[in-house]
């Protein structure tokens, strides 16, 4: 006997696994935009803290700032959390601040990685993705280091030890400048 299917109850997983695919296939393209960004003004933004209120990226001019791009399914991007955590507390008086953005936009999880990582920096959600689109990231994690004049000066995509090891030279070389 054939069921009827148009009694079944919907239970919404497989639009969810869908949204899910639809996210990986956009930030695993194989374009890098990004680096686009290098030698001009980072765009500016305002989003929501986990901490409270808004932060503003241009608040940050006179400061040197790293700026990583992250999600709670990506494994490389907590994996480099708590490097950049590091980074802040190694460079923070010389002027670096850290902000990390999560792309989905979910305070729930955000506010749970900052518990777990201990993350001393602002996390931020993109709720709309509208900064994610305004810097057109083609997969994460992405960083972006960023000078005193809003100048992007280094983009990086990816959390190897290789990477961390480039992003910890170019950071300590921007804020000695």
């Amino acid at each position: 006997m054939a069921r009827d299917r148009s009694k079944q109850r919907y239970t919404g997983k497989p639009v969810a696994a869908l949204i899910a695919c639809a996210s990986v296939l956009l930030f695993s393209a194989s374009y890098s935009a990004p680096s686009d960004l290098l030698g001009s003004k980072a765009p500016d933004f305002v989003l929501r803290s986990v901490a409270d209120g808004n932060v503003r990226l241009s608040e940050y001019r006179s400061d040197v700032v790293v700026l990583n791009f992250w999600s709670d399914w990506c494994g490389k991007c907590s994996h480099l959390l708590p490097v950049l955590n590091n980074l802040k507390a190694q460079h923070e008086n010389a002027g670096l601040r850290v902000i990390a953005i999560d792309v989905n936009g979910e305070a729930r999880s955000a506010t749970q990685a900052v518990k777990e990582l201990g993350i001393d920096f602002p996390l931020l959600l993109d709720e709309r993705q509208q900064v994610s689109r305004t810097y057109d990231l083609p997969r994460l994690p992405v960083t972006l280091l960023i000078d005193r004049e809003g100048t992007v000066r280094f983009v990086q995509q990816g959390a190897t030890g290789e990477d961390i090891a480039k992003l910890t030279a170019e950071v300590a070389a921007v804020v000695a400048q």
